[in-house]
């Protein structure tokens, strides 16, 4: 009752409130609480109550801000109390049943007002419920108080838009809400701006009140401001959506199709525009200037910002206006709306120097940006015609661009990459825009300019380079040179000229010259060396600043005479002659003239004045440069007559003096060369190289010339290599070296090293003979110490890979095949590695019984014993060349005999430079080791595998590596050529055993190791490796086997016993179980393969056999031993598979007569083993029972898998260790599970094809018939199309495979004919499953491409057994299914290969198919001939190197599938035309890659082949004109060139 009471008295409270809530009496309180439960309450009973309330709130709202004043706490809770009413589920449903519900107008006008007061305020507090507000207006129906007004929705945007530029302006953080209202507020604006017809009215809109703040908006958004106050990635979006917005807001507000006669009229001259069809319009504005007087406004933006926005904005409003008008009849109107905008920028306002002076380069770097952009869009859409330029329009748009450059020109910005790129972008347009400012362009811009960062650089060699192309292009690169030359020969700016040739512009001109004709590339030498003549050497003596200039065109001389064309037997003889001429004056006029000036200069070594070390510098390059040019020409040209033809060549003559150079350059007196090397001195690095280069030159004359040598020619000889090595010995001090690019015009102090090691290295074979052996044993510590660099320089030299350092030199040393070829050094080299080892390991110790290695590397012995006769080396006092094999086996028998000692303790500092030794010495050529050193590095592994630990606070991860790499080597030498002669000092026996004991020692210091860890494996799988290779070789020396390998097999017996013993102890060690298990399963392997391989021999052992029983038994024990240790109901050790699988094998050789060598007559073929005959039955079963359930946690572990695969395989064939009714089935759903397994994938699977088809086939040889349906019933369940429904593509892709695997095993009787009578049901689930695939793109390369495989061999497979063609026709379902388009590359060769292969199947092995369906054929090949066409077409990116590859591998395949059809004349004749006909309809569609077009030209003329006369005129009259034409240019081509050779072969065919 009182319920009821309650319920009463609160409905009559309800049904009055629209009077409660005018009332002045109540207060606004309770007001708000009336307010609220009348709109959520089912039991107010007020008619219209939605809108009542709603007109409630707005009226008060508006109220607040005109008369009525509230405390500001109640005006937010009034807005709280909209946004609820907006944003209540309550309305939407209202909205949604198509209710009235309005919302007046002037609460939009209050929303924007208050908007208004939080811009002028500065403050956003308590403006998210406004913008809650302003949301919930804006996404419902409700929104028309705004799209009914424009105005309104006008200003809301403004009012937002400045509301964000303030936020992002300021140090706030950013208010995301703000921005999602206004990406809303944009996109509601866009919708009703499409609507408005009057586009003048929209333009007024849009400059008024949305041009400035959307471009100040837009500024900051990409100016990153929001992305670098927000560590997230979710607002990146919205501010490109605003970007865009904004965007198409201004192309759509300033640029519409109806203003264009405005711009028009504003901006042409009257004299063109008055030519110009004007439309009718009411009213012209003048919109250009009103866009330009906004831009020029600086008052809507801070000073500083200003420009910025305007140098950001420029650009988009140019793109914008071309978007909309760029035509060619409006590229004039483009043009002058170019200049209004440029009008706008600071940079076109420039007078004199004073604007310069106040502006910084952080200022420059925008404007300049915004020239390039304005530029780069008047190239792109071809604004500026020369021709029509200067035709039609008295050249206005030249004159522009003319001023422009010269501004640029005259305000050089040489550090700001968009100044290169403007004058870039210049050039492009037209050339004669800047030729005449080109010395200073040149000056500015290349020869003066100090440009030191990478980005910059790279824009002035683009600059550059259009320079070198267009002078090119145009025949005038000498006008160019001209240019460049008087600039290089005006007065320095500085004391120091910068290089003029640096390494990217080098490189740039170089390619330039190669494409010159001669006469140019002479008419600009001709214009150095004169300029050299009359300018420069006159001026040079006691002259700085004219040696500089000297240098410098030295410099340029060189650069173009080295990389210019040489002369060849098809240059023309005046240009030879001319050629000639010029060399002759560079070494008479030029090189002569300078030694005459450096012969009277009096100086103290070292103490050069400037010009006099330029002048030196000069000549010595310009004399290099004219050796390597004559003799250059003189090899490749027989029309040429060198100067050094007159010259005497005896080798008395050249061994007169050692400085004595007239050999190299005639005419020049041996006095001029000595004054040179006595000025030498500690010279600048330029002329010590030109000197060793000049060294080696005349060397290398003598070697030529000489008919047989002398002891006085083999004595210059030795002092030319001396001095060639000594002269930069002081250089190579091991410090740091900068790169150096090959010129050697730019070598300095620093890059000096680079370059001399680069020069001996390029020629140590020349040197190398004539080396003492102190000298080669300096060139092998430099080779090692320059390949121990720290990492920094390696990472600069992988910055850029045209530099070269000196450890690129030393790496392409050691790995050179002519390494090995140089014997002492490449001996030297080794006896280093060995000191360094030794170093680390003995510092300290002086005993040479304890530090056996430096024994190995002693400098007193000759290690080297081939040493060539002649060498200069073998002058010298020669041992006793046993000594080193009497000192070689002292040092073994010390290795073994410091095994019982204490090992050398590793810190982590000493295994980090061991492992820097061996990644070295593991990059020798094994094959190239001669038999001693084979030995040293085989003792110096050993000692570091045998005679060290690493200490206990070493990263365990380290010295794993340490242990793998030291026997990944040692197993490496095992395939060397000399490997037997390790065996001349050692025992194998005593090797294994010292090795092993060494490794059961490190095993106890892992006792907390994790025996599944990537280092762990990898040791282990080195050890193995080099066991297994090492005892395969004692077994193929065949001496002293049988106590080599009993010994061994003793050793592990021992240890297989302690191991036994030892498990309850506590050093009980599961690492060293593995490593004797390893040990074990390596000696079982080889045994069994050796025994094997002398299957039938009698000289087989017959003491090998019960070794391989002994290590049998031994093996099974230690795996037993090792499932004891493993924790009950874990999986099985992966660790164990691989062993037990070898193990199974060598059992099965045991068990097997005839493998065991016994010599049994083959005639009688043994039986399969029986479980009886086998060790270890149970061992075997229990892993078979465990593997059954565990193989599909493989996870893709490939070599696991190989093991586990042929471990089943040895174990299906013996049938008597299973119940033979369940094993074929159980093994094949075990197979079939493991391949459906997610980690199982297409490449994992090819990688065990080979074991799954030995399995397979085990199985299918085992199994019964039944068995065998089984089994095609199970693949045919995988293939069914509700696993692809189920989203199931793993099992798909495994009864796929499987079914592959099938086909390659041998089947026979009831089993083939089952397999063959099920072939139709494999084709159709096929056929559906490639339909499923097909419509996911990520199915191609998994099951598509399998598919295809698959379908391919099977039908190659079922030639003459698959009777019915229409079985064979449903493939071609599958081949107009597969997807073609949007493919990875590499998916895309594997497709087209894999559609390939089945349609030559088709052709080749299904002759019958093709009398109905070779329209059917031609479909499908149809589809590959357009796919190669499209992707085969050129691009102008050129695309990457493997991707053209692989079109042009499919071209070809296209090609040869043509020469197929053409064979088939009886199937393809009729359709020949149709052939033709589809390819030349594709043709004339796209322009192919030569390429690509010659192997399917190719093809096609195979075509033509098949048809007739008839045929050829039937095309001609039927085909469109277009196409037409190319085919009359194909049909020309196979007449001319592949039928009449057709034609000539058939004349001499029998």
């Amino acid at each position: 009752m009182g319920l009821l009471s309650k319920t009463v008295t609160m409905a009559a409270i309800y049904s009055g409130i629209h009077l409660k809530l005018k009332s002045t009496k109540t207060s606004w309180e309770d007001k708000l609480k009336l307010a609220q439960f009348a709109w959520i309450s089912h039991q107010c009973f007020l008619p219209n109550k939605e809108q009542v309330l709603l007109d409630w709130v707005s009226h008060t709202l508006v109220s607040c801000y005109k008369k009525l004043e509230l405390p500001d706490e109640i005006i937010e809770k009034l807005w709280v109390y909209l946004d609820n009413i907006l944003h209540s589920r309550k309305l939407q449903n209202i909205l949604k049943d198509g209710k009235t519900i309005t919302l007046r107008f002037s609460i939009a006008q209050v929303i924007n007002e208050r908007l208004s007061i939080y811009y002028t305020q500065k403050t956003l507090r308590n403006i998210n419920t406004v913008l809650s507000c302003c949301s919930g207006i804006l996404s419902t129906p409700l929104s028309i108080v705004y799209t009914a007004k424009f105005e309104l929705l006008v200003d809301l945007l403004s009012k937002l838009s400045w509301l964000g530029c303030w936020q992002l302006s300021s140090k706030d953080a950013i208010f995301s809400q703000l921005f999602d209202v206004l990406q809303l507020t944009f996109k509601q604006y866009l919708l009703i701006q499409r609507q408005q017809s009057n586009a003048n009215r929209v333009f007024g809109q849009v400059t008024k009140h949305l041009l400035q703040p959307c471009l100040l908006l837009r500024h900051l958004l990409t100016a990153g401001v929001w992305m670098q106050s927000d560590d997230g990635h979710g607002h990146q979006h919205v501010s490109k959506e605003i970007r865009n917005c904004v965007d198409t807001l201004l192309r759509a507000g300033l640029f519409q199709s109806e203003l264009l006669p405005s711009y028009r009229e504003e901006l042409m001259p009257e004299k063109e525009s008055c030519n110009i069809k004007k439309g009718p319009l009411k009213s012209l504005l003048l919109p250009a200037s009103t866009i330009q007087a906004a831009l020029e406004d600086a008052s809507f933006c801070e000073p500083a910002l200003h420009g910025k926005v305007v140098a950001n904005s420029v650009p988009l409003l140019f793109k914008l206006f071309l978007e909309s008008y760029n035509k060619a009849e409006n590229h004039l109107v483009c043009f002058h709306m170019l200049t209004r905008l440029f009008g706008c920028l600071r940079i076109s306002c420039l007078k004199g120097d004073l604007w310069n002076d106040k502006l910084s380069p952080s200022e420059w770097s925008p404007e300049l940006l915004s020239v390039e952009q304005l530029l780069n869009s008047v190239l792109s859409n071809s604004i500026y015609n020369v021709a029509v330029d200067r035709i039609r329009h008295k050249e206005v748009q030249f004159h522009f661009y003319r001023r422009l450059a010269q501004t640029l020109i005259n305000y050089s910005q040489a550090t700001i990459p968009a100044w290169f790129r403007c004058l870039k972008v210049l050039i492009s347009l037209n050339h004669l825009i800047v030729e005449p400012d080109l010395d200073d362009l040149v000056a500015s811009a290349w020869i003066d300019a100090e440009v030191p960062e990478p980005r910059t650089k790279k824009a002035q060699e683009a600059l550059v380079n259009v320079l070198f192309q267009t002078y090119a292009k145009l025949r005038q690169f000498q006008k160019l040179f001209e240019e460049i030359v008087s600039v290089i020969c005006r007065p320095a700016a500085e004391e120091l000229r910068l290089p003029v040739l640096p390494a990217g512009i080098r490189t740039k001109l170089c390619d330039c010259l190669l494409d010159l004709p001669p006469n140019q590339i002479l008419d600009i030498l001709s214009l150095i060396l004169e300029k050299c003549q009359t300018c420069i050497i006159p001026e040079v003596k006691g002259d700085s600043d004219a040696a500089l200039k000297l240098h410098s065109m030295s410099v340029l001389l060189h650069s173009i005479l080295f990389n210019m064309r040489s002369l060849d037997d098809s240059t023309p003889l005046p240009v030879v002659r001319r050629s000639q001429n010029l060399l002759e004056t560079m070494k008479g006029e030029v090189i002569q003239a300078l030694l005459d000036l450096l012969k009277d200069c009096q100086a103290e070594e070292g103490d050069l004045e400037l010009w006099a070390e330029k002048v030196r510098d000069s000549t010595l390059l310009l004399a290099c440069t004219w050796v390597m040019t004559d003799t250059l020409f003189e090899l490749n040209c027989s029309k040429y007559v060198s100067s050094l033809a007159k010259t005497a060549l005896a080798g008395s003559d050249l061994t007169v003096s050692c400085w004595d150079f007239s050999a190299l350059l005639p005419g020049l007196d041996v006095q001029y060369w000595e004054k040179i090397v006595k000025l030498l001195g500690s010279s600048y690095a330029g002329s010590r190289y030109c000197m060793e280069w000049l060294m080696l030159q005349k060397m290398k004359k003598m070697l030529m010339h000489a008919s047989s040598q002398t002891e006085a020619s083999c004595q210059t000889l030795q002092l030319a290599a001396a001095f060639v090595l000594h002269s930069g010995k002081p250089f190579m001090t091991g410090e740091e070296t900068e790169p150096w690019d090959g010129n050697a015009g730019t070598i300095d102090s620093f890059t000096y090293p680079t370059a001399h090691w680069h020069l001996v290295v390029s020629n140590l074979l020349i040197l190398h003979p004539y080396l003492s052996l102190n000298d080669t044993l300096y060139v092998a510590e430099v080779l090692l110490k320059t390949l121990l660099v720290s990492q920094m320089q390696v990472a600069l030299a992988d910055n850029n890979d045209s530099l070269i350092t000196v450890g690129k030199v030393s790496r392409d040393l050691l790995c050179s095949p002519l390494l090995p070829e140089m014997q002492l050094l490449h001996s030297s080299f080794i006896s280093h590695i060995i000191q360094h080892c030794s170093s680390v390991l003995y510092p300290t110790v002086q005993n040479a019984t304890y530090q056996p290695l430096k024994q190995l590397s002693a400098e007193n012995i000759p290690w080297c014993e081939g040493m060539p006769y002649g060498h200069s080396a073998s002058l010298g006092p020669r041992d006793q060349p046993s000594m080193c094999w009497i000192t070689m086996e002292e040092v073994a028998q010390n290795i073994l005999s410091l095994v019982k000692e204490r090992p050398v303790a590793l810190e982590e500092q000493d295994i980090k430079k061991l492992l820097n030794l061996l990644e070295i010495m593991s990059s020798l050529n094994l094959d190239s080791l001669f038999p001693v050193d084979h030995i040293r590095c085989f003792l110096l592994l050993v000692s570091l595998a045998a005679n060290t630990r690493a200490n206990v606070a070493c990263h365990e991860a380290l010295s794993l590596k340490f242990l793998a790499t030291c026997f990944h080597l040692l197993a490496c030498l095992q395939t060397g050529r000399n490997v037997n002669s390790s065996f001349k000092v050692l025992h194998a026996s005593d090797v294994l055993e010292v090795l092993l004991t060494s490794m059961f020692s490190v095993c106890e210091t892992f006792v907390g190791i994790r025996l599944t860890a990537a280092p762990w494996d990898e040791l282990l799988r080195a050890i193995q490796t080099f066991l297994e290779l090492y005892l395969q070789i004692t077994l193929e020396r065949r001496q002293s086997v049988q106590l080599n390998m009993e010994k061994f097999t003793s050793f592990l017996t021992t240890c297989q016993l302690s191991a036994a013993r030892g498990k309850h102890s506590e050093n009980w060690s599961p690492a060293a179980e593995q490593l004797l298990l390893v040990a074990l399963t390596a000696e079982c392997h080889v045994l069994t393969l050796h025994l094997q391989q002398q299957h039938g021999k009698r000289q087989a052992s017959g003491m090998l056999p019960t070794l391989l029983e002994q290590a049998v038994l031994q093996t099974g024990a230690t795996i037993q031993l090792c499932l004891r240790n493993n924790t009950k109901g874990q999986p099985l050790p992966l660790a164990l598979i691989p062993c037990l699988a070898t193990l199974l094998k060598a059992d099965l050789a045991c068990a097997h007569p005839v493998g065991l060598g016994t010599g049994e007559d083959e005639q009688n073929s043994p039986k399969e083993p029986t479980k009886s005959q086998l060790s270890h039955s149970e061992l075997y079963q229990q892993f078979y029972t465990k593997m059954l359930k565990e193989l599909h946690l493989a996870n893709g572990n490939i070599q696991f898998l190989c093991s586990a695969l042929q471990f089943l395989t040895a174990f299906c064939s013996v049938p008597d260790l299973y119940p033979a009714q369940e094993m074929p089935i159980a093994v094949f759903h075990t197979i079939r599970k493991l391949l459906a397994g997610p980690g199982v994938t297409v490449q994992v699977i090819q990688d065990l094809e080979m074991q799954l088809m030995e399995l397979i086939a085990q199985l299918v040889k085992n199994c019964t018939t039944g068995d065998f349906c089984t089994m095609l019933r199970l693949l045919l369940e995988g293939l069914d199309v509700c696993n692809m429904w189920n989203i199931n593509p793993q099992e798909v892709l495994s009864s796929v495979m499987l079914i592959k695997v099938l086909l390659e095993c041998p089947l026979n009787g009831e089993k083939e004919k089952a397999f063959w009578l099920s072939s139709p049901q494999i084709i159709t689930a096929l056929v559906v499953q490639t339909k499923e695939a097909s419509q996911d793109q990520a199915m191609v390369p998994s099951l598509i491409v399998p598919i295809l495989e698959t379908v391919a061999i099977l039908l190659r497979q079922g030639e003459g057994i698959i009777s019915n063609p229409h079985h064979v026709s449903l493939v071609f379902n599958i081949l107009l299914t597969v997807p073609l388009d949007h493919l990875k590359i590499e998916d895309y060769g594997s497709i087209f290969l894999g559609i390939h292969e089945i349609l030559f199947s088709i052709l080749q092995c299904h002759p019958k198919v093709m009398l109905k369906a070779a329209p059917s054929f031609l479909n499908s090949f149809y589809r590959l001939v357009i796919s190669v066409m499209h992707d085969g077409r050129q691009k102008g990116d050129g695309g990457t190197t493997d991707e053209f590859g692989v079109i042009l591998k499919c071209a070809h395949l296209v090609e040869r599938m043509y020469s197929y059809i053409a064979a088939k004349t009886e199937e393809f004749t009729a359709l020949s035309a149709f052939i033709v006909a589809q390819y030349v309809i594709e043709l004339q569609k796209v322009t192919l890659h030569p390429a690509v077009k010659k192997h399917l030209t190719e093809g096609m003329y195979h075509i033509l082949d098949l048809c007739i006369e008839r045929d050829i005129k039937f095309l001609n009259a039927s085909l469109p004109m277009g196409v037409r034409e190319v085919l009359k240019e194909l049909y020309r081509d196979y007449t001319h060139y592949h039928k009449a050779l057709k034609q000539g072969d058939e004349k001499y065919t029998a």
